[in-house]
């Protein structure tokens, strides 16, 4: 599209293309999973795949978006002339709906435990109590719903500014508190009694207690929280400028990420560890533990706003790149307005909300744990596993065979200097990847 917005600064970029990264899959998501996977030893299968699958994945999506300038769907049709590959472009916004569905609900989450601290709701409570309120909580589909509506409300005023003074603007902002805060909160951690049992916890790694359900979980981790496999980092790329360096703005928020990571694993396990909770907690894990621990050290208040505050700073960089996708392509195909679209994108993602929303409050899906061997939330976890596999494994298929080799070479070498690298890239694209996504999914059939 001739008019079609752009990024006004490459810091601005980066920042936004960081901030999806680094979202509630790296604060809230990542611990839980490590805690169910051997700690040390599933956050390396991660780092593995963020290098080895999610760098040249990264890349290439930066690459097809940018050639396109459209959304992802339209950018299908316009490289393999409207073939059934399009058929992977619809499958991504459908994945950032199914996504956004819970995630925003998860989001609500960290709203309400913001209140909860200022009222100073947890005040004097047990570890037992404390977990309790996450239960009770769980269950209360009304105040699920109330805080999802707020939580999307806020990404709609921001969406609705546009690219450079909506999403590229806030971001900058709420990126750099992440990292500011973040920085704050390991600091904090590293004072206390349980840092040296976290850090053994997370640097060494007991790879028995792996399995092919783990190195999935993995692969699909390293896949969400760099925003790969559900058309974010396409849909980014297409507001990309001819000049901007492609592999360096790759490297920097991979190289971010895996960073944020780790520094994210050793600011909640010291906490977990000093006060004698195990990382086993799933989904529930930072909810439980958190507001406990913060309550028994000094500025408890100031401590549990702050850390959750970070995730919300998270959850919105991250979720308005999923809400992107789908404005982008609607403003693409269906040629409605930016405002048209946001609205239409928000309440979509509304109503798919609402079942993970309601799912523990016993209105809908009362026998849903009896026939799927899990409750609804994890069921559409896992389901999300799959579908991100799936989608970057014919993503790379695409790229790597379908893409014009000329537009394929001139968009990692234009505006970069590390063109030198592009037979080394143009190999991992082709058969690297693809190779490891699809043997991690052989292991799981």
């Amino acid at each position: 599209m001739n008019n079609r917005e752009h990024w006004s600064s490459k810091i601005g970029f980066i920042m936004a293309a960081a901030g999806s990264a680094i979202g509630l899959g790296t604060l809230w998501k990542l611990p839980y999973m490590m805690g169910q996977n051997g700690g040390g030893a599933f956050i390396i299968l991660f780092l593995f795949f963020s290098i080895i699958v999610g760098l040249p994945l990264f890349i290439g999506e930066l690459i097809l978006g940018r050639a396109g300038q459209t959304g992802i769907v339209s950018i299908f049709n316009k490289f393999a002339n409207n073939s059934s590959w399009n058929i992977i472009g619809w499958i991504s916004v459908i994945s950032s709906f199914l996504i956004l569905g819970w995630y925003c609900v998860i989001a609500g989450w960290g709203l309400n435990y913001i209140l909860l601290a200022l009222v100073n709701g947890f005040y004097g409570m047990t570890p037992e109590e404390v977990g309790n309120i996450f239960d009770t909580f769980r269950k209360s589909g009304d105040l699920n719903i109330l805080w999802q509506c707020i939580f999307l409300l806020m990404n709609a005023i921001i969406l609705n500014k546009g690219l450079s003074k909506g999403i590229e603007k806030f971001s900058k902002i709420m990126t750099s508190s992440l990292f500011i805060t973040l920085i704050i909160l390991v600091c904090y951690a590293f004072t206390l009694d349980g840092f040296t049992n976290a850090a053994k916890y997370v640097l060494y790694p007991d790879f028995s207690s792996l399995n092919s359900h783990s190195i999935l979980a993995a692969l699909s981790m390293a896949l969400f929280t760099l925003s790969l496999g559900y058309g974010i980092m396409v849909t980014y790329g297409s507001y990309m400028s001819k000049n901007d360096d492609i592999p360096k703005t790759s490297f920097i928020v991979t190289i971010a990420n895996v960073i944020i990571s780790v520094l994210i694993a050793l600011m909640i396990f010291p906490l977990a560890f000093t006060f004698g909770f195990g990382p086993h907690e799933g989904e529930g894990l930072i909810f439980k533990i958190i507001p406990y621990v913060f309550e028994q050290l000094p500025g408890s208040l100031i401590l549990t706003v702050l850390f959750f505050s970070l995730l919300i700073c998270a959850a919105l960089t991250s979720s308005l790149s999923m809400l992107e996708v789908t404005v982008a392509n609607f403003i693409d195909i269906k040629q409605w307005s930016r405002k048209q679209s946001v609205w239409i994108s928000i309440l979509i993602s509304f109503i798919l909300g609402l079942p993970v929303a309601l799912s523990n409050s016993n209105v809908i899906f009362n026998n849903w744990t009896n026939i799927f061997g899990a409750d609804f939330f994890n069921t559409v976890n896992t389901l999300t596993d799959w579908t991100l596999s799936i989608i970057a494994l014919f993503t790379t298929i695409f790229i790597g065979f379908k893409l014009p080799k000329n537009i394929i070479k001139e968009g990692f070498c234009q505006g970069s200097k590390l063109h030198k690298f592009y037979p080394l890239w143009k190999f991992s694209l082709r058969f690297l990847v693809p190779i490891s996504i699809a043997l991690v999914i052989l292991s799981r059939t």
